[in-house]
């Protein structure tokens, strides 16, 4: 059996604890990084990773006195933390630019090395500077570089000379390349969280631009016509949406009214919403029969439709000196018709047609009714039926019409009522889609 020499030994015991510390220095650093990357935000990101890294650099190297530095791209310190007590700003700032320009930190952002003094009192690097509440008389100074980029320097210093050995270097060299490491990390954080913030931005101004763009092609009041009132309410369920109403002064006495549903949500569909408004009211000028005004759509919309976006509607022509109204349905709701203290649907599901920009050859089929003194009619979007609350549970069409029974007032009044009970319903669920509504009714002739 041949033995090892004792000095081998002993050389191969100090490599294996050297290592053991290494590691050791190593694992925990990693656990304040992943720490530190679910608990820190911004600057307070840089100023964890250096609060913690010099207290396990501290507590590993066996002092408690030290200093880290953050250097920017021009070598200026942008952040720093001292062990030797509160400080003012500007005493602060006055002893950092010390440090770097004559001592120890200065040296090694000079030579982007790491530097060990064994003895304060032998070695000139090191800068003693007046009224220091302690003694000093090692040091060791380690860049925090990473790429050939100095990201800053880790000071450590210690009452007793000679204290750090080699195994104290190689500890302090490792925690400053994983600062190097959580350093690069943050910069690369806060950088994509202001691009973050910046796009967000950018967005908000763009959803509340697309907002504004809707609003402009919405009436800004219903209109008022002799024998007839109105009501009408759109209220997206975010910022902006797909639904939209409009109404049209066509000749003879006749006045359009359209409600709709744009497929998809925000800027896309109010986008869409807007230029159908405007094909829309100019054809309508053009084809006094609905049917025929939804086939000329449908063909526009067909032939420039994008990702499949489509629009349900119904459009109404009222005859305000006879009380007649006309309407096609393009796969939407079919309106309500408030009569004799009754509420019920108007028409028939079976002519109901396809909604538009999805069939080129597609055709409608124009419905008729009258409306007596005291009739109305309710045009509505499945955001009202479709509301849900925090079971889970619909509004649903019986809900709509018990209600519209139970206020059978004025136009304005019952788009009021609906649009509380809809948000009471929704309450804990929030408004999941977008709520607009057309009310419009006869009104009695006055007794005499």
């Amino acid at each position: 059996m041949v033995e090892t020499p004792q000095p081998l030994l002993e050389d191969e015991i100090q490599r294996l604890k050297l290592e053991n510390r290494t590691c050791r220095a190593q694992g925990q650093l990693f656990e304040r990084l992943i720490e530190m990357a679910g608990s820190a935000t911004d600057r307070e990101l840089l100023k964890t990773s250096m609060q913690r890294t010099l207290g396990v650099t501290a507590q590993l190297s066996g002092t408690d006195m030290g200093s880290l530095f953050l250097l920017n791209d021009q070598g200026r310190v942008t952040d720093s933390l001292l062990t030797r007590g509160e400080v003012d700003t500007h005493t602060q700032s006055r002893l950092i630019g010390s440090v770097l320009d004559q001592g120890l930190a200065g040296w090694v952002k000079t030579h982007l090395d790491t530097g060990l003094i064994h003895d304060t009192r032998t070695d000139s690097r090191w800068l003693s500077l007046p009224s220091e509440p302690y003694t000093v008389r090692s040091a060791l100074a380690v860049p925090i570089i990473r790429h050939n980029t100095l990201f800053g320097i880790i000071t450590l210093m210690h009452p007793e000379p000679e204290h750090f050995d080699d195994a104290a270097v190689e500890i302090i060299q490792t925690a400053a390349s994983q600062m190097a490491l959580a350093i690069e990390m943050a910069q690369l954080y806060i950088k994509l969280d202001e691009l973050n913030r910046i796009r967000t931005r950018a967005l908000e101004r763009d959803m509340q631009l697309a907002r504004q763009v809707q609003e402009s092609f919405l009436p800004a009041q219903v209109p008022v016509l002799d024998g007839f009132s109105f009501a009408a309410l759109n209220r997206p369920a975010h910022e902006v949406g797909g639904d939209f109403y409009h109404f049209f002064n066509l000749s003879q006495n006749r006045l359009g009214v359209a409600i709709g549903d744009v497929s998809g949500k925000g800027i896309a569909a109010a986008l869409f919403m807007a230029r159908l408004t405007s094909d829309l009211q100019y054809h309508a000028a053009l084809h006094p029969d609905p049917a025929d005004l939804f086939k000329k759509l449908n063909i526009i919309l067909c032939k420039r439709a994008q990702q499949g976006m489509f629009v349900t509607m119904v459009y109404v022509i009222l005859e305000t000196d006879t009380g007649r109204i006309s309407w096609v349905n393009a796969g939407h709701l079919i309106p309500l018709h408030m009569a004799g203290g009754q509420v019920k649907m108007s028409g028939q599901s079976d002519k109901k047609g396809p909604p538009l920009g999805i069939l080129s050859d597609a055709a409608w089929e124009m419905e008729t009714l009258v409306l007596q003194p005291g009739d109305g009619i309710i045009l509505y979007t499945d955001g009202i039926i479709e509301a849900r609350n925090s079971a889970s549970a619909m509004f649903g069409f019986n809900r709509l019409k018990r209600l519209v029974h139970r206020y059978p007032d004025t136009p304005d009044a019952l788009v009021r009522q609906i649009a509380r009970a809809v948000e009471t319903f929704s309450q804990g669920a929030g408004q999941s889609d977008d709520l607009t509504m057309v009310v419009f009714r006869k009104k009695r002739s006055l007794k005499t």
